[in-house]
């Protein structure tokens, strides 16, 4: 770990960010799948209705799980200045998962780019 304190920071606001998407992914998924149950076991005609919790929860919980696992490999990048690409990925990608860190994140990754680009340079 011979990072800078600013992308050490980055780092681990990417990290908790993603870390809360995911858990915010599987919670909308949950709802998702909650709410189409309840809908399917009622008896109503009406059949769109029924997959409308699933239709709407699903895509957001899968863009939320992908921009948590951007922001958790981006994180990591951060921490090893290993990457100054994924380390922006991950800052970026953390916006969308957790925005008041994200936005802390975003400017840190940017403020520590010569030290992540000499180092993943070295690497």
């Amino acid at each position: 770990m011979s990072g800078t304190s600013k992308a050490t920071v980055a780092g681990v606001l990417d990290i908790a960010s993603g870390i809360s998407a995911v858990i915010g992914a599987a919670v909308l998924g949950g709802m998702g799948v909650i709410g189409f149950s309840v809908l399917a076991s009622e008896a109503t005609e009406v059949g769109f209705i029924k997959v409308l919790p699933l239709a709407v929860l699903g895509p957001l919980a899968l863009l939320l799980l992908v921009a948590g696992v951007v922001a958790i490999v981006g994180g990591i990048a951060a921490l090893r200045c290993s990457s100054w690409g994924w380390a922006v990925a991950g800052s970026v990608a953390s916006l969308f998962a957790f925005l008041p860190a994200g936005i802390a994140a975003v400017i840190l990754t940017i403020l520590a780019e010569e030290e992540l680009r000499a180092a993943s340079q070295k690497n």
